[in-house]
């Protein structure tokens, strides 16, 4: 079924090296897609249904009506009348097919304001999910019967995006900041232009350089992603490890 979508569109691929039923579970079961998305998700994906999201780190919870839910093949959500964050229409398609021995999975998501002072807020949502599936191609090819736990430490950080570009970009310029203790030269799994998402393989994990807009105060983080049996929380040297570094970051801006 084609839908109508409103105001500024994202439009992304992802390639994985999975079956379409576990990318599908990977949106609709509420235990795996706190794998790699959300914090915590509650509810079943049935149409006419709603599935609730939770993004601790930022105290948020996200109600998700469902629209479409075809295992497998599609995971819709929002509708036509939905409105979203700018007030226009909101939507979310996740198609899923074959193709030879992998699986595309095609997202769009509209309903965002064309205001140019909106430009921000967009490149923001843009990047996001750029890094969330990202996130979801490491999990699934690489640790999918493992359980992730999530690690996000902020900082207000007034600066300019050339300059954190050049701290976040190269490992000459995560050297700056990153070291000891985090390697720099890991694989770019993602690079957006705000933000950088790092394979860490000896720690099974990813680690994403983030910046955003809170409010009126331009944001920096690290957001860890760390698969493991448990899913247990990061230990407390580790999060030491990451707190040290952030601050190296924000004396650099």
């Amino acid at each position: 079924m084609k839908r109508k979508h409103h105001g500024r569109v994202i439009d992304t691929s992802v390639r994985l090296k999975t079956t379409p039923m576990k990318a599908w579970e990977a949106w609709a079961d509420p235990q795996q897609i706190a794998n790699w998305f959300v914090d915590r998700a509650e509810g079943e994906a049935q149409p006419g249904g709603t599935m609730k999201w939770f993004f601790d780190a930022f105290n948020y919870a996200l109600d998700v009506p469902i629209v479409e839910a075809e295992p497998g093949r599609t995971f819709v959500t929002g509708g036509g009348s939905q409105p979203g964050p700018d007030g226009l229409p909101y939507l979310m398609e996740i198609t899923i097919k074959k193709d030879g021995d992998t699986t595309v999975m095609n997202l769009v998501n509209s309903g965002f304001s064309e205001k140019p002072e909106k430009d921000g807020s967009f490149r923001d949502t843009e990047s996001g999910w750029h890094c969330a599936l990202a996130t979801m191609k490491l999990w699934l090819e690489r640790y999918p019967d493992l359980r992730r736990r999530r690690t996000i430490l902020m900082r207000p950080a007034p600066h300019q995006p050339e300059r954190l570009q050049s701290l976040y970009a190269t490992p000459e310029g995560r050297r700056q900041w990153l070291a000891p203790g985090i390697p720099v030269d890991g694989e770019t799994l993602a690079q957006t232009g705000t933000e950088v998402l790092l394979d860490w393989p000896a720690e099974r994990a990813a680690l994403g350089l983030k910046s955003f807009g809170m409010g009126p105060q331009q944001m920096v983080a690290l957001d860890l992603s760390q698969w493991s049996d448990t899913g247990a929380d990061i230990t407390a040297e580790s999060r030491a490890r990451l707190e040290r570094a952030l601050d190296r970051l924000v004396s650099l801006l």
